[in-house]
């Protein structure tokens, strides 16, 4: 049986840090900036609230008040990501939230949750292509 030189398992070892400290450095990244997704036109029912991240105002233990708002009709968004459950308690709820500038105050940017989207169903974040629903890429 053959093992391993010390020179192979501090090698090892290096990797794996430098990996774990990229893992952990990545998790505490700032929400992305808009012009490293694409642009996705949907249509919100409702005015909705935007928020610095998408577990804020769910009732799930991270109360927030919304940082703007998204004003209902034709609005744009940027990328997708699965964050804390919005419904009515009718039934009707969206874990994804979308990323994008607000309406108020003017500038800002925020996460709004898919909820709000029309047309869409429980845990839908779609957008018309032209022909046909597709997803809004994640973030």
């Amino acid at each position: 049986m053959r093992f391993p030189t010390a020179s192979t398992v501090r090698s090892t070892v290096v990797l794996l840090t430098a990996l774990l400290l990229a893992l952990a450095a990545n998790a505490a990244l700032p929400a992305p900036r808009a012009h490293a997704y694409g642009t996705y036109w949907i249509t919100t029912f409702a005015q909705a609230g935007g928020y610095p991240n998408t577990v804020c105002g769910t009732g799930n233990g991270h109360p927030c008040g919304p940082n703007g708002y998204l004003y209902a009709g034709s609005n744009y968004v940027n990328c997708r990501a699965w964050g804390g459950e919005v419904n009515d308690g009718r039934g009707n709820y969206n874990r994804w939230w979308l990323l994008t500038d607000l309406d108020t105050p003017a500038g800002s940017r925020g996460w709004v949750s898919a909820y709000y989207l029309s047309g869409q169903g429980n845990d839908q974040a779609d957008y018309w292509n032209g022909s046909r629903w597709v997803p809004i890429p994640n973030c």
